[in-house]
């Protein structure tokens, strides 16, 4: 049994002030940030921590501004950019500030940093590369997690394929955990990024590659979101919730990176490329369909992430209960319960089932078989 953390976390309100002396305690001397734009543009906080970080070094500064997830092709772009405005060997480490695709985008720029080609060139699981630079990672959201994983997402352009660029070395040296970098966040982009986690903790829970030590984090994010994001979705939130959201991120995260994905993630990826919806949302849309499925055929194990009032239930029932509680939050958050809304129609179903035959593997991460029928009249309705 193994079971990788292997970024150092530092949490707290203010921590992004503290860079410029994080940077120089590590040696690093020419950073490269990659800032979300409409994060750049929108706080205030951000621009005056990233004026003090100039202040001190000689930065090389860009904006996120891709309208999706990346792509590859948009990588090569970027770096292209980066070697256009610097050269080669000018930098010593990439800042990744905002969501999953800002801190993505940037773990694979210190790849391309040390290695040449292109970004496609690098896809799937590489082995064998020169050492990507330093990565650090600030998350302006509160649901990827990807601020602790070697993992990066990339969609492929032309074949609508997502798989990424993962290479085991790629670890963040840092991922900064400060709530006033979340806190202005918008409610829609709070709910979809909190939904995010939720998906994490609960397909990594019901994953049969899970371990006691796994669902351990799934159990601890699942409550933190349950406890939290209603909370912030009121907009009565505080720091400390704020920051338990962060926590519960990667928390999640680091479930699913000991265990696996599931039907929910494949199908959100389907989701996401073909009709253009947020990676958040489109997880969103079918982790409640699938956890009442589950529990409808017989699968009770929800009932380890109850923690209500009522210790007297029955397994069931406190399966169901957990069940229960994930839509009432999923409907908090306005998450849409038909696909219609996305522009889905009834021609569009072929399509699903072609693509859950290509993703079997992330199926049978599910506890219960979902053949084409199930899906077509349980999920996909």
């Amino acid at each position: 049994m193994s079971f990788e953390l292997s970024s150092r976390v530092i949490s707290g309100e203010g921590q992004l002030e503290n860079i410029p002396t994080l940077l120089k305690d590590r040696g690093l001397k020419d950073p490269a940030v990659l800032c979300d734009k409409n994060l750049f543009e929108s706080s205030k906080y951000i621009r005056s921590c990233l004026d003090k970080l100039k202040e001190e070094f000689k930065l090389a500064f860009f904006l996120y501004d891709y309208p999706f997830e990346p792509s590859y092709q948009f990588i090569d772009t970027l770096n292209q950019e980066v070697m256009d405005s610097y050269g080669e060997d000018t930098i010593d480490c990439w800042i990744g500030i905002g969501g999953g695709s800002a801190m993505d985008s940037a773990k694979v720029l210190a790849i391309l940093a040390k290695n040449k080609g292109k970004a496609i060139e690098y896809k799937g699981f590489p082995e064998n590369l020169n050492s990507p630079l330093p990565v650090i990672c600030i998350p302006s959201t509160t649901g990827t997690g990807s601020e602790v994983v070697f993992n990066a997402s990339l969609i492929d352009e032309d074949t609508k394929v997502k798989m990424g660029v993962n290479y085991k070395k790629n670890y963040p040296l840092l991922a900064i955990l400060d709530p006033k970098v979340v806190s202005g966040a918008p409610l829609s982009v709070l709910a979809s990024s909190g939904c995010d986690a939720l998906v994490h903790s609960l397909e990594s829970f019901v994953s049969p590659l899970a371990t006691s030590q796994s669902k351990m984090f799934s159990i601890m994010a699942f409550n933190l979101i349950l406890d939290n994001l209603p909370v912030l979705l009121k907009s009565s939130g505080d720091k400390d919730n704020w920051l338990n959201m962060q926590w519960a991120a990667i928390f999640a995260m680091y479930g699913l990176s000991n265990s696996s994905s599931g039907p929910t993630g494949a199908l959100s990826y389907h989701l996401g490329t073909n009709f253009k919806v947020n990676h958040g949302i489109a997880g969103a849309v079918f982790i409640g369909k699938v956890s009442r499925f589950n529990h409808e055929n017989g699968y009770y194990e929800y009932s380890d992430l109850y923690n209500g009032a009522e210790t007297n239930l029955t397994k069931e029932k406190k399966s169901l209960a957990v069940v229960h509680s994930i839509e009432e939050l999923l409907k908090l958050a306005k998450i849409p319960n038909s696909l219609e809304e996305f522009g889905f129609k009834d021609s569009d179903v072929k399509g699903f089932c072609d693509f859950r035959s290509k993703v079997d593997g992330a199926f049978k991460m599910n506890p219960i078989e979902i053949g084409n029928e199930d899906l077509i009249t349980k999920i996909l309705n």
